[in-house]
């Protein structure tokens, strides 16, 4: 199949992919969340949103005879870098958001990362630096730009009805709702000349899955930290169980 009949494909399969319909994106969009529910989230997700950016920059360097693609990334850095604002970018919206929590970041600092987390952090810095850049694209383009428009959706509305922030203290999230579009189409547009073949098909949809999975086990963490129970079984699953 050529790229476009295979980007297609995948993107079926990241928008089906069970760390779209976590139980704590379900749990939590509903805004089932106690205060410090909240805050132990707002904690945890705050050491992905710090780095995410420089998995980008990572794979920026391992682009070194492709500069139309080292400018695609580039445009989408520059908007992760608030347009070179250090008031806005997407570390600084999130620190704005902790601060309407009325966490210090004396607090914010204090916790130590999730091991969940950090999975998904070495993950995809593994992935970004792996020198076929296939690999990194898969992961940064269709298993990020496609799934984080909904999810954050679903996080923003948790928060309001959880803690009823207003909108100025949601940017971080709701932002990227608007702006993971342009992305995702800058994205693809980059994806499309390394996913012409079988091979590239291949490495393309394996680091996107990895990618995805890894975000599940991410989200199984949160859920348990912030509901202090495990992570619900799949309805599939606790039918088996019971038989």
């Amino acid at each position: 199949m050529d790229s476009g009949e295979f980007l297609e494909r995948l993107k079926r399969e990241v928008i089906g992919h069970p760390a779209l319909m976590h139980p704590f994106l379900e749990r939590f969009g509903e805004g089932d969340a106690s205060a410090e529910g909240v805050r132990t989230f707002a904690i945890q997700y705050y050491r992905h949103v710090r780095v995410s950016r420089l998995y980008l920059a990572a794979l920026i360097s391992n682009c070194r005879n492709d500069e139309p693609l080292q400018l695609a990334l580039a445009g989408i850095l520059f908007d992760e870098y608030g347009g070179l604002n250090p008031e806005e970018t997407h570390p600084a919206l999130y620190r704005r958001f902790l601060r309407a929590l009325g966490i210090s970041e004396e607090e914010w600092e204090a916790p130590p990362t999730l091991p969940e987390i950090d999975l998904y952090i070495s993950a995809h810095y593994e992935m970004v630096r792996n020198p076929d850049i296939r690999f990194g694209l898969g992961a940064l383009g269709p298993a990020s730009e496609w799934p984080v428009p909904p999810i954050y959706v679903r996080l923003s509305e948790g928060l309001k009805k959880a803690v009823g922030l207003p909108d100025e203290a949601l940017e971080i999230f709701t932002s990227h709702v608007t702006m993971d579009v342009e992305h995702a189409r800058i994205m693809m547009e980059a994806v499309a000349p390394y996913a012409e073949d079988e091979e590239g098909q291949k490495k393309v949809r394996e680091s996107a899955m990895r990618s995805l999975n890894a975000r599940s086990v991410m989200l199984d963490g949160l859920y348990k930290a912030v509901y202090g129970e495990p992570v619900p079984l799949p309805e599939t699953e606790t039918v088996h169980k019971k038989v």
